[in-house]
């Protein structure tokens, strides 16, 4: 073997946001694996519930407070002995226009999707610099192409998530640090059902039809699941993907790949 060594899957792991549902399966995931974690949310009832299942200590935070994430990072490293992986699966979809009137769900949108990614990186990566360990953001296809309508500051944030990991990832890889993102369509969790839940409402569908419309142009005709995103997160986390720096891995069913001039073709 001609190339350094790595661990073979995460030890000493962090993961924010780890109350929704991917971050959740993210969680289970890596505890499955024999993970040793530290999970932070802002919403601490669900918080325990997913602490309770994977041995996990849970440390509720604000993941956009900046001097929450520095507290949350130092308690994770007292606690661990250190950090070899840090998968950041924070996130909401704060709707808005480019209108006066929604400068601050803008803004909002910007602190909870990259400002509070960004704080949290310049809190781990020495960690990780030690550890030679990796680092897992979280973007969006809405990052790639345009967001649904209404999500200005949800599409500008996830855009500048793809931009911040191609920096990071080129900044820190000398220190032997591997920076990714994973970019998901939608995924059947809490945080789709508010989309769906609007869409089966104004089609007049149940909730399942309105996932199901959704998909009806994307290749694979379905959405995905929390589980198939956390294996995406624990992929990249892994020895597996050790020459693997500056990726962003499209997790969308082949949704990203389809030219929507040519949808009306879809038999």
């Amino acid at each position: 073997m001609s190339y350094p060594p790595r661990r073979a899957k995460p030890e000493l792991a962090l993961i924010t946001g780890a109350a929704g549902g991917v971050g959740s399966a993210t969680a289970r995931r890596l505890a499955e694996g024999g993970a040793k974690l530290v999970v932070t949310d802002i919403n601490e009832e669900r918080l325990a519930k997913v602490a309770s299942d994977t041995g996990a200590l849970a440390v509720p935070a604000d993941g956009s407070d900046r001097e929450a994430i520095h507290a949350l990072v130092a308690r994770a490293v007292e606690e661990l002995g250190g950090l070899d992986t840090v998968i950041a699966t924070q996130g909401a979809a704060i709707g808005g226009g480019a209108n006066p009137k929604h400068v601050d769900s803008y803004h909002r949108a910007l602190d909870v999707n990259l400002h509070g990614c960004f704080y949290l990186a310049g809190e781990v990566l020495p960690h990780l610099a030690a550890s030679e360990g990796s680092l897992v953001l979280f973007a969006s296809t809405a990052g790639l192409i345009a967001g649904p309508p209404g999500a200005a500051g949800y599409t500008a944030a996830k855009a500048a998530i793809i931009g911040l990991t191609r920096w990071l990832a080129r900044d820190y890889g000398p220190k032997g640090v591997r920076v990714n993102a994973v970019c998901p369509g939608f995924v059947r969790t809490a945080l789709a059902e508010g989309s769906m839940a609007h869409l089966a409402e104004r089609e007049g569908i149940s909730l399942e039809e309105a996932y199901a419309l959704s998909a009806a142009h994307v290749p694979l005709r379905r959405v995905a699941e929390p589980e198939e995103i956390a294996a995406c997160c624990a992929f990249l986390a892994s020895g597996d993907a050790s020459m693997v720096t500056g990726h962003v891995l499209v997790a969308d069913g082949g949704g990203a790949a389809v030219d929507a001039s040519t949808v009306a073709f879809d038999g």
